[in-house]
């Protein structure tokens, strides 16, 4: 895939692990009562109703959107980390930003999607999206909760990094990840250079990152994963992210919803439900 961002050289994250998995104590680490998630089915009614308040009104002085981008949002285009306990999805907090550094993180890793999606959901379950949360969490219970999310191969490496990344956070960006906005003047090449010093990473994780906040943060719409523009191009809306982003009338919120649903199709392979 295209993008209109320049992509830099890939970046490994450094392991930063001083303990092994034998100095593990067995004590499960507390967390608050979980709530469980569900997903109502989307029926043809109520997409066919999504993509209509999505057509042009002859007031509006835009262009209607192509159909199969306004059903694929409406059927697929959540917003990232919706599904999760995670208080303002749609809002620039600091807790909003955090989750999605973490998800991004979980997310790169040569691992499967379920897996890192229902780590991420643990992850944010036990508070970890809150700065204070991560910062007086032990590197144990950290441990523990990548555990029980799957995470077992990387879980020791991860859990020191998302300590690592609290104390950035605190020592760098005055206790906000938002503060990146300000320091790199809303530069889409500073802000992936700076989000390069987050360890965990690379280019991978901060293509997720540029997905899945572009709504919160609008100065990096509009981007799709290079992966997902070939899903894109793929079920014939084009892989040219300038011309999407005239497709949703560039919104980036409504970019975002386009980048969740193309991820979506990637990564469950439904791309077959969209091709001609």
């Amino acid at each position: 895939m295209v993008t209109t961002r320049s992509q830099d050289k890939s970046h490994e994250p450094s392991s930063g692990d001083k303990r092994s998995r034998s100095e593990a104590v067995p004590a499960k680490a507390h967390k608050p009562e979980r709530k469980q998630q569900k997903t109502e089915p989307v029926d043809d009614k109520e997409i066919n109703e999504e993509v209509d308040s999505w057509k042009d009104t002859s007031n509006s002085g835009t262009k209607q959107s192509n159909p199969k981008i306004e059903q694929l949002i409406s059927k697929y285009g959540e917003l990232p980390l919706s599904q999760t306990d995670l208080s303002d999805p749609d809002k620039p907090t600091p807790e909003t930003v955090l989750a999605l550094v973490l998800n991004a993180i979980l997310s790169s890793t040569r691992i499967s999607h379920a897996i890192a999606a229902k780590t991420v959901a643990l992850v944010i379950e036990t508070g970890y999206y809150k700065l204070d949360v991560l910062k007086k969490s032990t590197w144990q219970e950290r441990t523990e909760v990548l555990t029980e999310g799957g995470y077992t191969h990387y879980r020791e490496k991860t859990a020191t990094m998302m300590g690592d990344l609290a104390q950035l956070i605190e020592d760098k960006y005055e206790g906000d990840l938002n503060t990146i906005l300000r320091l790199t003047s809303e530069n889409p090449t500073k802000i992936r250079a700076e989000l390069k010093q987050i360890k965990g990473l690379g280019d991978v994780g901060i293509n997720i990152f540029f997905d899945t906040a572009q709504h919160i943060w609008p100065c990096l719409a509009p981007f799709v994963d290079p992966r997902s523009l070939k899903t894109a191009e793929a079920i014939g809306i084009g892989g040219d992210v300038n011309v999407l982003w005239q497709e949703v009338s560039e919104d980036p919120e409504k970019m975002c919803r386009l980048a969740s649903a193309l991820t979506k199709l990637r990564l469950d392979g439904k791309e077959k439900e969209f091709k001609d």
